[in-house]
């Protein structure tokens, strides 16, 4: 199954275009994060975390939390990357000496 029609089952009403944003945007802070040029298929299921996080945000739009009459809103993934998302992310870092290294 394509990472898309995973996140589409976690996030039914979502609009597809907002997860594949939500999908690239994940990969682009793991790649950023490691030091990795690809995303290894063993953190296939922390993308998808990651991703499920970053339109979470963009649904909410900015809002922290709101109230109408007697019902409270909080929008828990406002600001930062859950902290056991980002301990997954960074058990998977290169080293950058070992990358050049590597290319050389």
């Amino acid at each position: 199954m394509e990472l898309i029609e995973e996140l589409t089952l976690r996030m039914k009403d979502a609009d597809s275009d907002m997860l594949q944003q939500a999908l690239n945007d994940a990969a682009g802070m793991i790649m950023d994060v490691t030091n990795r040029t690809s995303i290894p298929a063993n953190m296939r299921n922390l993308q998808l975390s990651l991703a499920e996080v970053y339109a979470r945000r963009m649904m909410a739009e900015g809002e922290e939390s709101r109230t109408e009459g007697d019902v409270s809103v909080h929008n828990a993934y406002t600001k930062d990357i859950p902290d056991d998302l980002m301990k997954r992310v960074l058990a998977h870092r290169k080293l950058k000496q070992a990358v050049v290294a590597n290319e050389a």
